[in-house]
């Protein structure tokens, strides 16, 4: 006849004399509740703390078979970004050595805890945030070894725990962690991102995919050699450079009125340059206040582009009479940037004379394009552009002179404004006085109300 099942309190209440239990957990749910307030003044006594709940530093003691005083930290010391990426590391190699591997409590009696790391769009990865790992020898490296992450922002540590003979090793493994953050395994590399400061802290998050065509913005032709040699650093001459000596770093300034085509020609560079280089796009506050921290992303993510929009806004000049904290650090930090590779900075400014001369020096700004107005035939080519698809019998010419001055955005407003008004059909008249009129414009209220 079959056994009777018997339920999970009966199997402990029945287990053999001398049998060694489970687990702790199983112990303190067979007994008494005076028995469990008996084991857990006994564990703080005798120091012994279920694995579960233990600190890393005892996790790692434990797991590794060493004395107190023998343990090792090897911590990594990158920069915010990296963290999480590193999280994300460990996740691959959790999963590579699942059924091998302990996880343990980051301390404090916490639980290990997991966050999320958003590579754009809808996707998101699940990654280790807060715990410990112990990977035996023969996974992570040839002896066993701990890795710990902590994603608070008061702590925000990566560490590998060892024994202290075995701390080259650690070494070694963390220097090959933080290298393959600039491989495809880094899932924003190659990326555009966002910058921000969020609670004193630099953030960086993925944006939206850059696909901006040079065919699409209409520019002289000198403008267009000026940018050719800005991406040839990175491009068809950066080996070169390299090898002589000179240096795979370039920053490019690019003024003009609102409306010639900055960040249009901004998101066309970082469209050449995508998937080789990683774009960052900043605000400014990172610019003001996490400016060093900015520019040290390029340890994670390698060959790195810095989009710096509307500069003027927040670099003062050292003749004017405001705060310059934010220049000197800025100046300061592209100094230091030397030391780097690979690190392209673009900014743009409706003022190039706002800005302090000194942060156009060479190895800073070494080259500056002025975006000008289009002229009548540019004007006249962005009108066919735009008029094209409604086969409308239009005298472009006339109208690009009767929008003499007018900047590239400022003829898409007008063709915006006759759509809609008049729809798909309008007449040359209609497109004059529309343009003429100069309610196309935005126009402030500047009435005074009670």
């Amino acid at each position: 006849m079959p056994a009777h099942p018997r339920d999970e309190s009966d199997t402990r209440r029945s287990a053999p004399h001398g049998t060694a239990p489970s687990s702790l957990e199983v112990i303190l749910q067979s007994a008494s509740e005076h028995s469990r307030e008996t084991i857990r003044v006994l564990g703080q006594l005798l120091g012994s703390q279920p694995l579960a709940v233990m600190p890393p530093a005892q996790f790692a003691i434990h797991h590794l078979g060493i004395g107190g005083l023998e343990i090792a930290s090897t911590k990594s010391t990158g920069p915010t970004t990296s963290l999480v990426l590193l999280g994300n590391l460990l996740r691959l190699e959790m999963e590579r050595h699942a059924g091998r591997i302990a996880i343990g409590s980051p301390g404090d009696g916490l639980p290990p805890t997991w966050t999320q790391l958003d590579i754009g769009g809808d996707e998101k990865l699940i990654v280790p945030g807060r715990l410990v790992a112990f990977f035996p020898a023969g996974t992570l490296a040839a002896v066993p070894l701990c890795a710990a992450i902590d994603d608070r922002h008061w702590q925000r540590e990566f560490a590998i725990l060892s024994s202290t003979a075995h701390k080259a090793e650690a070494e070694r493994v963390l220097a090959d962690l933080q290298r393959r953050l600039k491989t495809d395994e880094n899932p924003l590399r190659g990326r555009v991102l966002e910058a921000r400061v969020d609670d004193g802290c630099l953030r960086i998050q993925a944006s939206r995919a850059l696909a901006n065509d040079r065919a699409d913005l209409i520019l002289p032709a000198e403008v267009w050699r000026e940018i050719d040699v800005f991406l040839a650093s990175a491009t068809d001459r950066r080996e070169l450079l390299r090898d002589l000596g000179l240096g795979t770093n370039r920053g490019l300034l690019i003024a003009g009125p609102p409306g010639v085509g900055k960040t249009h020609l901004v998101r066309v560079i970082a469209t050449a340059l995508a998937g080789r280089y990683t774009t960052i796009l900043t605000d400014a506050n990172s610019v003001r206040h996490q400016i060093a921290e900015v520019y040290a992303e390029s340890d994670t993510f390698g060959p790195t582009l810095v989009v710096l929009d509307d500069i003027d806004l927040v670099l003062g000049h050292r003749d004017g009479s405001g705060d310059n904290t934010g220049l000197a650090d800025f100046l300061a930090t592209l100094d230091g940037v030397r030391q780097r590779e690979d690190i392209l900075t673009i900014a743009t400014t409706n003022d190039p004379r706002s800005i302090d001369p000194a942060a156009q020096r060479s190895s800073r700004f070494d080259m500056v394009v002025t975006l000008p107005k289009p002229d009548e035939a540019s004007r006249t080519e962005i009108l066919e552009r735009h008029l094209a698809p409604l086969a409308l019998p239009l005298d472009t010419r006339a109208l690009a002179r009767v929008l003499d001055g007018a900047t590239g955005a400022d003829v898409k407003e007008v063709i915006r404004r006759a759509v809609l008004e008049h729809g798909r059909s309008f007449t040359q008249g209609q497109l004059v006085e529309i343009a003429e009129s100069g309610r196309w414009q935005a126009a402030v209220n500047r009435r005074k109300y009670l």
